[in-house]
């Protein structure tokens, strides 16, 4: 890692800072949306959530343009990036975010197979092993290129894998793989999601959907990914990102290593963290944002490991990051000022706002024009807009 002087910056500094790195100070033109995904991957869950990411980034942007990038001309790709949640991130991008985001060694990968591994290790399988077996018998599978739902991708591997590959499952009742085995061998790149099936979501051979395969070297996809990290969330330490990607510590660290000079030693409330030294500047003289943002739930902007730094409140902190159920946020001038939540109504999306503090007239006014470009991607013609206040 880099041995600079040290930065000492304020969280409102930090916070600021963050906002500019995702584009949330100020909206890119309509042709950056390969900009905006490419900062960190859009968490797409539930489905439709990236979309809404999107519109908050980028000026214009419409649920016809979504479509047209992920099903049309497919410089998006929707698949399984880190911690096997479903992402859209660039086509160009997707080596960095879907195998660079795959633990590369053993102890890694047991921590990202996460209640996964118990499974794999009472059969006697190490991690690699399980994972080199399920990604062999998947390419077999999705190479006849047909769409499959999660469901029937899964029932397409019994009996052609090892019966202690498929243990029992009491939940669903039958015997299937483990289920993060199952995504990681999408992060792994064998799969990602094709043409939707009305309100199915499908799966299907990426090298098929994108007629080739992702390519790339992955040793510098997995050091691309930490250097996304830093530049999105920074100031931020190797346990932030093993926590943002699930690998272990050991391997997050080293990766760090990995960058080299290209980190500097930045200092925050007395604890030291790590940021890119081509962010210094903006670090030290964030620009200023406008307007205001509704983020969806997954935001990237919201997935930040050092939640304080943002909402200081702890029970703003228990308002936003609920295990189940979590809102969105609602930025105004770069400032967390409440949660929504949107529900559909006929042609119109009734959004309620629980705003953390008064809310002025001209912030209402700024969060209720935003509501209306959110409106499209819930499938509504206009948004009307409720403050519990």
């Amino acid at each position: 890692m880099g041995r600079q002087a040290v930065h000492r910056v304020s969280a409102e500094q930090v916070v600021a800072f963050r906002v500019a790195a995702h584009n949330l100070n100020e909206r890119l033109p309509k042709e950056g949306i390969i900009e905006a995904a490419g900062v960190c991957g859009l968490q797409d869950t539930p489905p439709g959530n990236a979309g809404v990411a999107l519109a908050a980034r980028v000026a214009g942007f419409t649920p016809l343009a979504l479509e047209d990038a992920l099903l049309d001309d497919r410089s998006l790709l929707r698949f399984l990036g880190p911690r096997g949640a479903a992402y859209v991130v660039p086509r160009a991008d997707a080596t960095v975010f879907g195998p660079g985001a795959l633990a590369a060694d053993e102890a890694s990968l047991r921590e990202q197979l996460s209640g996964s591994w118990p499974p794999i290790d009472a059969a006697g399988w190490t991690a690699r092993e399980a994972l080199s077996m399920v990604l062999g018998v998947l390419a077999a599978v999705v190479a006849d290129g047909e769409s499959r739902t999660k469901g029937q991708l899964s029932e397409a591997l019994h009996g052609r894998l090892p019966a202690e590959l498929e243990p029992w499952c009491e939940v669903c009742d039958v015997h299937h793989v483990p289920d993060q085995l199952l995504r990681l061998a999408g992060t792994a790149g064998v799969y990602c999601y094709g043409w939707p099936q009305g309100a199915r979501q499908t799966l299907m051979g990426t090298d098929i959907w994108l007629d080739g395969p992702l390519g790339g070297d992955v040793a510098a996809a997995r050091i691309e990914l930490a250097r996304r990290f830093v530049h999105a969330y920074g100031p931020a330490t190797p346990v932030h990102f093993a926590g943002w990607t699930g690998i272990g510590v050991a391997e997050a660290r080293q990766r760090f290593v990995e960058l080299g000079s290209d980190l500097v030693e930045a200092k925050l409330d007395g604890s030291v963290a790590w940021s890119l030294a081509d962010d210094a500047d903006m670090l030290d003289d964030p620009p200023t944002a406008s307007g205001a943002r509704l983020l969806p739930t997954g935001d990237p902007f919201l997935a930040q490991r050092d939640r304080a730094t943002l909402l200081p409140d702890k029970t703003a902190q228990r308002a936003v990051w609920r295990p189940v159920g979590a809102p969105g946020v609602v930025l105004v001038t770069g400032h967390p000022v409440g949660t929504w939540r949107g529900r559909g109504a006929g042609s119109q999306l009734e959004v309620t706002i629980e705003p953390f503090t008064k809310l002025s007239d001209r912030q209402r006014t700024a969060i209720e024009s935003e509501a209306e470009l959110v409106a499209p991607f819930r499938g509504r013609d206009e948004a009307t807009v409720t403050f519990a206040d």
